[in-house]
């Protein structure tokens, strides 16, 4: 029998990269040369090891099964870490990986095992998954990554000289009342000093919208999303046409017919990063957002920490260093300038500490809102987000304010500046069913204005990121654009164009509670010392825990407290308690098809809870 030859292990080492691109490209575009890099440094590992590994064992197959297995083990160790949180010890997971590896290097080295089968089977499975993720992926290979707008670059007029425009977004900012109250941080000084530098501070200022892709699509195109919202549907995640509001955006297209340079900065998240602007600016080492999850999925932060002392927390905060460092350079361009910068900070993840000294998180690398701060636990996570939010506000606006003193002193006409913040801060947002206070703390943004100019009657207190432009255009351009009513919208991350209005969270609650299939909930609680204060928000957040993002009504509430003994609230345990509780007519007869959730309840108490269809 012809002994075959093995490939298996090249393709799999391009299948997660295909995956990931595959699975995620569909609803955010992600520019094809971005894989480039991580597909052909992966294939040449994989080439590598294979010849290394037939030098030893004499045999290519056995090198492929060993490959195998290498690459299958790094390429799920990200997720694994992620699975088991950091505070598992940390060499525990180094551990069982090399004990895996070495099992394989001693099984597939037996030297009277062809291995046959299991080749020809891998190589079948392994050209599937290629097949699969290419088909799945050409459509969104056909798309192109973030641009500056198209169009047509006119001669700007030599009087009156037009001002450079630094639109500077910061990240997850939060407005002074919230920094107060919630983090216990005294802003006051520098937005005094702002003020003193000419700058309109608006006091209680909004985001529109609770996410980046939302908020800045709005504020680039002047507009509200609600006909994107009508025409993708309630249900839809795809931001696909949010990525392209903003790329092909109104604000910047039309300051280029105006004959303005766009300038623009690494921002490391996708959407943001202008590359084809007429000037990018961006560090030497610059991860896209891809690529950082993508070696996070990986063994590779560990070698990178190991060998290199580099890690991908260095380069987030080399990045945002390297903003501030060189926003000022923008004076040296031809003028009038646009400059676009997006500095994913003082948002997680936590990198400086209060007066910029080096903090690794623990956990892997993630930038998602929250990161590794995720955990039922809320008022630790309140504790610790405040903490390390509050450290790097704190070096956050001392380099905020050296930067704009540096572009104030070195520009060759007073320029226009905003700062502005996307969205605010969420310490504890439940983005399932946020409360009232947790919506503020949200939407809640620093939003300071640099307009030469009396501005205190065009840029008043409640301003929201919408109308900004629309004033800068009527005011530079003497454009008649009227302003939009100033409203804020909430959405979660599941459903982003499913909008509640922030002024009314109780529709947003009420919505929650209605709809999709009822259910009848049977919780065994261990509530010392007391009940839960509100049992209705009790079960809408136990639905919540259960089934996140999906819509879900609760018909009735069973509520049973138990003792704190060992294994009083195991599943099998909540189920005799309850046919027993049927049997002694304390509780109506459910059914017996049931979904149930054990863990920390809504209150920080254990609970087992039982859920059943309201259809009886």
């Amino acid at each position: 029998m012809k002994r075959p030859f093995p490939f298996h292990h090249l393709l799999l080492a391009l299948t997660p990269i295909l995956f990931l691109y595959s699975h995620n490209a569909a609803k955010l575009p992600i520019a094809p040369s971005e894989l480039l890099l991580p597909l052909t440094v992966s294939l040449a590992a994989a080439l590598g090891l294979w010849l290394l590994f037939w030098l030893v064992m004499r045999n290519g197959r056995r090198a492929a099964l060993v490959v195998s297995l290498f690459l299958a083990l790094f390429f799920l160790y990200g997720r694994a870490l992620a699975a088991i949180g950091s505070k598992t010890a940390p060499g525990l997971l180094p551990a069982i990986a090399a004990g895996i590896l070495l099992l394989g290097f001693l099984v597939f080295g037996l030297p009277r095992k062809e291995f046959g089968g299991l080749t020809v089977f891998l190589n079948l499975v392994s050209l599937a998954l290629v097949f699969i993720n290419l088909i799945t992926g050409i459509p969104a290979m056909l798309c192109t990554g973030a641009r500056a707008p198209a169009g047509q670059a006119l001669e700007a007029p030599a009087e009156p000289a037009r001002p450079d425009i630094y639109y500077i977004i910061l990240d997850g900012y939060a407005r002074g009342d919230i920094l107060n109250s919630v983090y216990g941080y005294d802003n006051s000084a520098f937005t005094g000093w702002l003020a003193q530098h000419g700058f309109r501070v608006a006091r209680s200022s909004r985001s529109n919208y609770s996410q980046t892709y939302l908020s800045l699509a709005s504020s680039l195109n002047m507009t509200y999303l609600d006909s994107v919202a009508r025409r993708l549907g309630p249900e839809s995640d795809n931001r696909s046409a949010l990525l392209r509001m903003i790329a092909d955006n109104r604000v910047m297209k039309e300051l280029r017919q105006r004959g303005y340079t766009i300038a623009s900065f690494a921002s490391g998240y996708t959407g943001t990063d202008f590359t084809n602007a007429d000037i990018h600016f961006a560090p030497r080492w610059a991860l896209s957002e891809f690529q950082n999850v993508l070696i996070s999925t990986t063994a590779l932060p560990l070698l990178l920490d190991r060998l290199l002392r580099k890690s991908q927390f260095d380069l987030h905060r080399e990045r945002i260093l390297y903003a501030f460092q060189h926003l000022p350079d923008v004076v040296r361009l031809t003028h009038p300038v646009f400059v676009f910068c997006h500095i994913l900070s003082p948002h997680p993840p936590f990198v400086f500490g209060a007066h910029g000294e080096k903090v690794n998180p623990q956990g892997y690398f993630t930038m998602t809102e929250g990161g590794s701060f995720q955990s039922v636990d809320k008022e630790k996570v309140r504790r610790e987000y405040v903490e390390k939010y509050r450290a790097q506000l704190e070096f956050i606006t001392g380099k905020t304010k050296t930067m704009v003193e540096r572009i104030l002193t070195t520009s060759p006409r007073p320029p226009l500046i905003i700062l502005q913040a996307d969205h605010g801060p969420g310490s504890v947002l439940n983005w399932d069913d946020p409360e009232p206070d947790q919506l503020t703390e949200r939407m809640a943004i620093l939003n300071a204005v640099l307009l030469p100019g009396d501005t205190d009657r065009l840029f008043y207190d409640s301003i929201t990121p919408v109308n900004t432009f629309r004033i800068l255009f009527d005011r530079l351009f003497k454009d008649t654009l009227s302003l939009l009513p100033d409203r804020s919208w909430f959405s979660t991350i599941i459903r982003p164009y499913r909008f509640f209005d922030v002024d009314a969270p109780q529709t947003y609650a009420a919505a929650r509670n209605t709809g999709g299939a009822e259910l009848s909930i049977v919780a065994f609680v261990i509530a010392e010392p007391t009940e839960p204060k509100n049992p209705a928000l009790y079960a809408r957040r136990l639905v919540t825990l259960k089934y996140p993002g999906e819509s879900r009504s609760v018909a009735n509430i069973y509520i049973r407290h138990v003792s704190a003994r060992p294994g009083s609230t195991a599943v099998s345990g909540a189920v005799e308690s309850y046919k027993e509780s049927v049997r002694a007519g304390e509780l109506p007869d459910l059914g017996v098809e049931y979904d149930s959730f054990q863990g920390k309840g809504p209150d920080g108490w254990p609970v087992t809870a039982l859920f059943f269809p309201a259809d009886r």
